[in-house]
């Protein structure tokens, strides 16, 4: 297992990356914000009764595909805050910085 963890720059925003290799597999994490998304590995109903910002995107392969990727699914916290499933991770995260 490898984990790698960077800065990733890109649109104007500054996120944490986290990329987990295992065999056959990459999980991705993009967080800032007080928010984050994942690929399709994160169970976002786990977090459906607390005010976390969170969602995923599904059939990413690379940090580049999930920060452009439109969203999957959401945590209902992030749905109160004007978040939808469709609209780009990027976007999201746009969204959430300027309520900062």
């Amino acid at each position: 297992m490898l984990v790698k963890q960077s800065v990733f720059e890109k649109k104007g925003l500054k996120l944490n990356a986290l990329e987990v290799e295992l065999k056959n597999t990459t999980l991705l994490l993009l967080e800032g914000y007080g928010a984050f998304f994942m690929c399709g590995a994160l169970d976002v109903h786990i977090y459906q009764d607390r005010e976390v910002v969170c969602g995923k995107a599904v059939k990413v392969k690379t940090l580049d595909e999930l920060f452009n990727a439109s969203i999957f699914d959401l945590s209902n916290y992030a749905k109160s805050l004007g978040l939808i499933p469709g609209m780009k991770v990027y976007e999201a995260f746009k969204k959430i910085s300027e309520t900062e």
